[in-house]
């Protein structure tokens, strides 16, 4: 058993220290390097469901599924894990799934995605207040999602580290983008539903947010496209 948080002391001290006392640690007073690869990848996940398959023998292809998962969840652990019960305990024996083997498909992995956006979740909820939190963390990601910015993946950036360090950003190419397609489109809907609430023209000038949505991620030259 590993027991591992996201904070480390420095991190710590920006949170308890009033604003103008915002410090780091003597550079001799390092942090540990973790080193320990936290998300699952395509092959952890198909060891996964091989042993469900086993026990349920329910026909899957699981090579499909596991890449199915992987594309939406970029191996966020709280993610594979919350997917692959709603498919199994939730979708399975409703009218559209009659049965396990109709849930575990294309079609379920999409229904289940669109339940976990929608449904309460303690993951979202410590999302929105570390949003409220750190701000420019905030400032950031609405950049990189309205605005299509780019940002150098500088882990000595506190907004750029803090995003990392959450998961809530991932480098590639050595900028830093959204770290899974699940994480893209909820904070999307977070944003356009502050922006909602704030703008009362909002209605009116864009009446049908869900057009920026194409295959289950957002069609970012759309947004462009738009002047959102």
């Amino acid at each position: 058993m590993i027991l591992a948080g996201v904070y480390d002391i420095k991190n710590l001290k920006r949170k308890i220290r009033v604003d103008e006392d915002h410090k780091y640690n003597s550079p001799w007073n390092i942090a540990a390097d973790f080193d320990v690869e936290m998300s699952f990848s395509v092959k952890d996940i198909v060891g996964m469901l091989e042993e469900y398959e086993q026990d349920r023998h329910i026909g899957m292809n699981i090579a499909q599924m596991a890449q199915l998962i992987y594309d939406y969840t970029d191996g966020y652990p709280v993610l594979v894990s919350r997917l692959c019960q709603l498919i199994d305990e939730k979708l399975a024996g409703r009218e559209n799934f009659p049965d396990r083997g109709s849930a575990w498909t294309q079609k379920g992995v999409l229904e289940a995605v669109n339940m976990v956006l929608t449904m309460p979740s303690p993951l979202f909820d410590d999302m929105t207040k570390k949003l409220t939190d750190f701000p420019e963390l905030k400032k950031m990601l609405k950049g990189i999602l309205f605005q299509g910015r780019k940002y150098t993946c500088e882990r000595e950036n506190p907004a750029i580290n803090l995003g990392i360090m959450f998961g809530f950003l991932k480098s590639r190419d050595n900028t830093v983008v959204v770290a899974n397609r699940i994480f893209e489109t909820k904070l999307y809907n977070l944003f356009l539903s502050e922006g909602e609430i704030d703008d009362l023209e909002y209605n009116s000038q864009f009446p049908d947010k869900n057009q920026f949505i194409r295959d289950g991620r957002l069609d970012m030259e759309l947004i462009m496209e738009s002047g959102l």
